[in-house]
């Protein structure tokens, strides 16, 4: 009996394993690391989407307001019109702070929240389909939900 050579395979079968642990993390590790590029740039090109969308929105306000501007000043008096306009902006402000969580945040966050967690907001997705289905049957026989 060869006791030397069943600790060589032994060692032999224990370097294997730990030169697959060593392949199996590093290729972990790059794809951590390309679903972080992934996820990064998708939250990037959000981003800046957004605030292209803001400075054109800006521009053409900017644009708007000088042309309402000057139609007011053929109209009236060029002090009323500034004012009016200065009005239509205030108006615009207040309406944005007081709508700024169902305008902006709740869809950023919807969306930042698909982008790292696609898996998981699809499933729930799904889930709520099924939900509001099973209320609508429920629903439409007059009956409460039973489960």
């Amino acid at each position: 009996m060869d006791i030397f050579g069943k600790f060589s395979k032994k060692s032999e079968r224990g370097e294997k394993t730990w030169a697959d642990a060593k392949t199996y993390f590093s290729q972990r590790y790059d794809l951590l690391k390309l679903e972080f590029l992934e996820k990064s740039t998708q939250l990037l090109s959000v981003v800046f989407s957004m605030l292209i969308i803001i400075v054109c929105a800006l521009v053409v306000l900017i644009y708007l307001s000088s042309a309402i501007i000057h139609w007011l000043t053929l109209a009236m008096n060029a002090a009323w019109a500034y004012t009016i306009i200065c009005l239509v902006f205030v108006a615009i402000i207040v309406f944005v702070f007081s709508k700024k969580d169902t305008l902006f945040v709740k869809p950023l966050i919807r969306k930042f929240s698909r982008i790292m967690y696609k898996d998981e907001v699809e499933t729930v997705e799904a889930e709520n389909v099924v939900k509001d289905v099973q209320d609508e049957y429920a629903a439409q026989e007059g009956g409460p939900n039973e489960q």
